[in-house]
């Protein structure tokens, strides 16, 4: 048989005690007294033993880790006894639980006949009936070979003048002690208690630990692999009618004294007033309620046998309470399957229903040899001075098979889990998936990887590497769990945290390669992204406004944007990246360039001339408008489309330019300025002699009159008798006094105005008349 090491630490048989290893065990002798205690002897029975000591050992609880509770091993020890079990076996008994031996096989040659036995010796007045508890190990193979042909190692109980062999496996016998008719019966000869006789074996080996789980957790193993032998039986208990003075014996040997050994457990010797079989045994056990089936009925899935349908939890066949009246009354099980396939299995007609083999146990994992047929579960109670009793009775309306047998169906403990990295899921991260936990273990399994709501195509492998298909959105896996004679199970796992986009490495800083001419193509040179972008996609803006319906690499600007600042923004795209936008430089939109042109000044500067201007020479072509700006020292004076500029008293005695500025449409506006004129002289006033009018005579007045220009001119006035100045006389009237009878009077006339040279005028003389 192929065997698996599993890390546990096993309790190994050491000089009648149990120890916790891992290793090798030193053997030592067991103490007789050991033996006994191990036993429970009661009082007035007294055990001798026979063969070699190594064959001798003493068990107790083994754990499954250091800080695990103390579990039993095949129900051993008993319930009710001392903690502690007595070991025989053919080879070492200190081999039971040690995995250390060669090849995990346990074979060694005793001295002898490889048998050793212990000798019950019965006292006076301690019942009628000696029973023992005993199930058996082996390494031999088991359901190979004939037992009438070929011999197999056998645990034998016999009494001292009796032929008779009480060490007999019980087989199917149970279910055959309640038919009604004789001709239903499908009672069979008990078996001898050896290796090829008996019919009900549980392996310890990792694939028949796999359906054979205890009936309460099924994620445990009925026989955890913490021994090196192959099989065992469930527990039996014997019987041997006693008297005063009988004596029993209890023996194990190897069959032909080969190397394969076996190993007998054994515990609880005790005494009763009755056997089982005796008409004077006690009657009544029954169970209080009737047990169901729990589970799906399917194959290789594990039902259960429920002793209290009531209760929410399922109680033990061990169970203090176990749903058996009265109390302590001890389980064994049967399961049968029906004789045909067929959906119709109420037949309580027993030479249909065939009994399972190996199926002794409270829990069972039906076959694909239950495929399509029912199954049913019988229960015996067995208690020490009673007679056995098992339920349901084919002829009873507790007769309830289960329904047929269908494909097994998993049951799922654990999710699959995805495993991806720290901080996130990106594109291109490659994730994990574990296949979840199914019961029982699939014979493969498949992937199917999902991104949001959708399978993606072709992700079938337990790993997956993201795409950008699957950006922004979540990633789950789905496991479908496929089995033979199973129906498939998809379990998904928890989704994932969305997936991000990466970011470029590199993004250069983009520029526009062009003139900036209005009428000229700009166009965006992207520079070298990495990764490399598959493509970009681009806005233009002038002034900063979004030009509308400009979303190529190329742009032409207008006339109608010269002089404002043109860019463009380019976003870099690529699958499984961030997009991610970037300005360009600027550009100031402008138009051709005038060539040539000059402009001159025409006129006196001198104030109150008027100048005029001349712009001539533009190439390519002139200027559809001109703008004229006159300047005086520098200060704009005038502006306009006027080519003439009157000079202002302000420009005396400084220098005059003018500035042109020449427009067209697609044509960067030009300005060209003339030479400045010589310094402005001052303005000549136009004169002509003051005229005086008027009465000249005394107490007459006498008025003047002078019409110079430019006007406005201010005038300042001083009359003259003769060539003198006469006070006070300086308006542009005079009135004439009687003293100046006879005298000459005139005026003098004096002209000013701003930047122009001052004037004084006289007048012609006028006689006063004497009178």
């Amino acid at each position: 048989m192929r065997r698996f090491f599993s890390p546990i630490i096993a309790g190994s048989v050491l000089g009648g005690l149990l120890a916790a290893t891992t290793g090798t065990v030193a053997h030592a002798d067991v103490s007789q007294t050991a033996l006994e205690t191990a036993l429970d002897l009661p009082t007035g029975v007294t055990m001798t033993r026979t063969g070699d000591p190594r064959g001798f050992g003493v068990a107790s609880f083994y754990k499954a880790n250091p800080t695990a509770p103390a579990q039993r091993f095949n129900d051993f020890p008993r319930r009710g006894g001392n903690h502690q079990y007595a070991v025989m076996s053919t080879g070492k008994a200190a081999d039971l639980f040690d995995m250390t031996v060669p090849a995990l096989a346990p074979s060694t040659n005793l001295a002898g006949a490889d048998k050793v036995s212990m000798t019950f010796s019965v006292g006076a007045a301690v019942g009628s009936c000696l029973l023992v508890d005993v199930a058996m190990g082996t390494e031999e193979r088991v359901h190979m070979y004939d037992p009438d042909v070929h011999k197999s190692d056998v645990i034998s109980l016999t009494r001292d003048g009796d032929e008779t062999e009480y060490a007999k496996h019980q087989g199917n016998w149970f279910i055959g002690q309640i038919a009604d008719r004789e001709f239903e019966t499908t009672r069979v000869e008990k078996k001898p208690m050896a290796v090829n006789s008996i019919q009900y074996w549980h392996g310890t080996s990792e694939v028949e630990q796999e359906f054979d789980r205890q009936p309460d957790v099924h994620a445990a193993p009925l026989l955890p692999q913490i021994t090196p032998f192959d099989y065992f039986s469930s527990v039996d208990t014997f019987e041997v009618p006693v008297t005063s003075g009988s004596k029993v014996t209890l023996s194990i040997a190897d069959a032909n004294n080969e190397s394969l050994d076996s190993v007998a457990m054994v515990d609880r010797v005790r005494m009763a007033p009755h056997c089982s079989s005796s008409s004077a045994a006690d009657t009544g056990l029954t169970p209080l309620k009737p047990a169901v089936v729990l589970g799906h009925r399917g194959v290789q899935n594990i039902l259960t046998v429920d002793l209290k349908p009531d209760t929410p939890q399922v109680e033990r066949y061990d169970a203090t309470d176990n749903g058996w009246h009265p109390g302590g009354v001890e389980l064994r099980f049967r399961w049968y399957r029906y004789w045909i396939e067929t959906s119709n299995c109420n037949d309580g007609l027993l030479a249909h229903w065939e009994p399972i083999p190996d199926a002794d146990r409270q829990a069972f994992s039906p076959t694909l040899n239950e495929k399509g047929r029912c199954v049913i579960a019988v229960v015996t109670g067995k208690k020490d001075g009673y007679r056995e009793e098992t339920f349901p009775s084919p002829a009873s309306s507790q007769w309830v098979p289960t329904l047929p047998i269908q494909d097994g169906v998993f049951t799922n403990t654990a999710v699959p889990t995805i495993t991806s990295p720290i901080g996130g899921i990106k594109v291109n991260d490659t994730l994990s998936a574990t296949t979840g936990t199914f019961s029982p273990r699939p014979d493969s399994s498949s992937f199917q990887w999902w991104a949001g709501t959708q399978p993606i195509s072709g992700a079938t492998d337990s790993t997956f590497r993201v795409t950008a298909a699957q950006a922004g959105k979540q990633i789950k896996v789905r496991v479908t769990a496929r089995r033979l004679n199973f129906d498939e199970m998809t379990i998904e796992s928890s989704p994932t945290v969305a997936v991000t986009n990466l970011n470029f490495d590199t993004i250069p800083a983009p520029r526009l390669v062009g003139t900036g001419v209005q009428g000229k193509p700009l166009t965006v040179d992207p520079g070298a992204w990495v990764p490399a972008a598959e493509k970009f996609e681009y806005e233009w803006y002038a002034d900063n406004v979004k030009i509308a319906n400009q979303t190529r690499a190329t742009y032409t600007p207008s006339s109608s944007l010269m002089g404002a600042r043109v860019h463009a923004v380019v976003k870099g795209i690529k699958a499984g990246y961030n997009p991610q936008s970037r300005p360009t430089n600027s550009m100031v939109v402008t138009g051709a360039s005038f060539t040539g042109g000059k402009v001159a000044v025409s006129g006196t500067a001198r104030v109150g001339q008027r100048l005029s201007a001349s712009a001539t020479g533009w190439l390519p072509v002139s200027p559809a408008t001109r703008q004229y700006t006159w300047f005086v020292g520098g200060r704009a004076v005038q502006e306009g489309t006027s080519t003439f500029f009157t000079v202002p008293a302000s420009a005396a005695g400084q220098r005059i330019t003018v500035q042109v500025r020449g427009e067209r449409t697609g044509y960067a506006p030009k300005t060209i300025v003339s030479a400045p004129t010589a310094p402005v002289a001052r303005g000549v006033l136009t004169t002509n002699t003051p005229r005086i009018f008027g009465s000249a005579r005394p107490k007459g007045t006498l008025r003047v009159s002078a019409s110079w220009r430019p006007a406005p001119i201010v005038y300042r006035y001083q009359w003259y008798v003769g060539s003198k100045k006469i006070s006070r006389a300086t308006k542009s009237s005079y009135k004439i006094p009687k003293k100046y009878r006879g005298k000459k009077i005139r005026v003098k006339v004096t002209a000013t105005k701003a930047g122009y040279t001052t004037v004084n005028r006289y007048s012609a003389y006028k006689k006063v008349a004497k009178k």
